[in-house]
């Protein structure tokens, strides 16, 4: 029999190596990465996107390995490892060790674990703040010790600080309670109260910062979910259905993995014989209630609330929402219907998962050799430089503040050599932790990816923004193939005043 556990310490491994070091074929950082060090950099308590807890991370982490970006690489993989480590042990608690494994391994044939984890965001920490949350409050629910139900509520307090869809995950717990009747018995627990006071004494502070800055962050959220231009009919089911297929979608390289190891290897055939689909959840249910009641819940609630508040809203919800919403489903999948893990199954299921994990590194290497995109060929050292000399050259000032594209405002904060703040999109109300007198006073360069963009802080700054300049960059693939774009850049000034 293979040794499935030193099998999938060698799998992390390998996995975790491929994907640090594949993105180093791209020359400039994601835009979200960037952000999120921005954040890290100049803000406290909020952002105008997402809570701080991303850029308290990607910062100092990017600082400890003195300003390489290859460490931003790093620290998302570390992410994705320390989230399988927990879908592992939360899939322990009701499976045993060989099907465990393989439920954590089957995870990676989900592009949230692979081609999307390169991006470190918000999302990216997700993956591993759900499970962790999953498994303390498994933990906490059963044993009732006080340990468990502290580490749950600091794991708690911390992923509502790092992304407020992590309250989704809270009320798959409450269902699951209701579903379990024992919401009467958690009530009466002191315990409980004491988790839920580590949880909100970690979010207050935010909380507060959002009152002082007028909810900013909220309406981002609303900004993103509005649903465009479909006619209000339509929307209440386009958007669910376009949300739910997004998550099949990404998911179907696993789901298509199991469902032939099922069918060949499935210990209760399903896929041979339909008219079990019917009894399957409900023999579950009666031999263990609770486990497959919190299996099912952590699976299906998740990507129900989001899929839910589409249909009944007619707001979209972003695809990349569901990022962490598919932790439990390798966990449901082994549980429900089980396969055989004999050596040769096993030794099949791992050369296929880690076939999944190859073929999507090549997928974004391919796409890091032949793109021309701004986000991935940008030299950033010489675009600042560059950007740095114009404002010498017109205000022969020390050079503070870069406002406008969110793109050229956070290189220039990231790799100006002096402190340059971003003022992104030329709007204080868009970045509360700068003072805006002193904004006003020293100016800022303008940036802008388009002429139209620029002409929008024209008229947004009548008198204060000067008419648009160009620089032209050349964007090169590994293949030669070359594309000229514009940066259209001029100057803010409100000195007058």
């Amino acid at each position: 029999m293979v040794n499935l556990k030193k099998v999938f310490g060698y799998f992390l491994v390998c996995n975790f190596m491929l994907w640090s070091v594949i993105p180093l074929l791209r020359i400039s950082l994601p835009m979200d990465t960037q952000e999120a060090m921005v954040w890290g950099k100049y803000c406290l308590w909020g952002t105008t996107k997402h809570p701080p807890f991303s850029g308290w991370i990607a910062y100092p982490f990017w600082q400890l390995f003195g300003h390489w970006d290859g460490a931003m690489y790093i620290l998302s993989q570390l992410f994705v490892l320390l989230g399988v480590l927990y879908i592992y042990k939360l899939a322990r608690c009701f499976l045993d060790e060989n099907h465990a494994i393989l439920a954590a391994l089957l995870q990676f044939g989900i592009i949230y674990y692979g081609f999307s984890s390169v991006e470190f965001n918000v999302n990216v920490v997700s993956l591993a703040l759900w499970p962790m949350c999953a498994y303390y409050f498994w933990q906490a629910y059963k044993q009732d010790k006080w340990l468990d139900w502290f580490l749950f509520g600091i794991l708690v307090g911390l992923n509502l600080l790092n992304k407020y869809v992590g309250g989704v995950l809270l009320i798959a717990f409450g269902l699951f309670v209701i579903l379990d009747k024992n919401l009467v018995k958690l009530i009466k627990n002191i315990k409980v109260y004491f988790a839920i006071i580590i949880a909100l004494k970690i979010i207050s502070p935010h909380i507060w910062w959002l009152w002082q800055s007028d909810f900013e962050t909220l309406n981002y959220i609303s900004g993103r979910s509005h649903g465009g231009n479909i006619v209000s009919f339509w929307r209440h089911l386009v958007y669910p259905l376009k949300f739910f297929g997004a998550q099949l979608l990404f998911a179907a390289p696993a789901l298509l993995t199991y469902a032939w190891f099922e069918r060949k290897y499935g210990l209760i055939k399903i896929f041979q014989n339909p008219a079990q689909i019917k009894n399957l959840f409900w023999l579950e249910c009666d031999r263990q209630r609770s486990v497959s009641l919190f299996i099912l819940c952590m699976a299906v609630i998740p990507v129900v609330v989001f899929t839910s508040v589409c249909f009944i809203s007619g707001n979209a919800a972003k695809s990349m929402w569901g990022f962490p919403c598919l932790f439990m489903w390798g966990t449901a999948l082994f549980y429900f219907m089980p396969i055989e893990t004999d050596a040769k199954s096993a030794h099949q299921f791992i050369k296929v998962m880690f076939g999944w994990s190859v073929l999507f590194a090549v997928a974004y290497a391919a796409q890091c050799l032949l793109t021309t995109s701004l986000r991935f060929q940008t030299h950033t050292d010489e675009v600042v430089r560059m950007l740095e000399q114009k404002w010498q050259e017109k205000e022969h000032t020390p050079f503070e503040y870069a406002g406008g594209n969110i793109w050229y405002a956070d290189l220039i904060a990231l790799y100006a050599k002096g402190n340059v703040k971003p003022m992104i999109w030329l709007n204080p109300k868009n970045n509360p932790w700068f003072d805006e007198d002193d904004f006003k006073q020293k100016g800022a360069l303008v940036l802008a990816e388009r002429e139209d963009e620029y002409k929008v802080y024209m008229k947004q700054f009548p008198h204060k923004v000067t008419p648009p300049q160009t620089i032209k960059l050349e964007l090169k693939n590994y293949f030669g193939k070359t594309k000229v774009k514009e940066i259209f850049f001029g100057f803010y000034s409100d000195r007058e005043n």
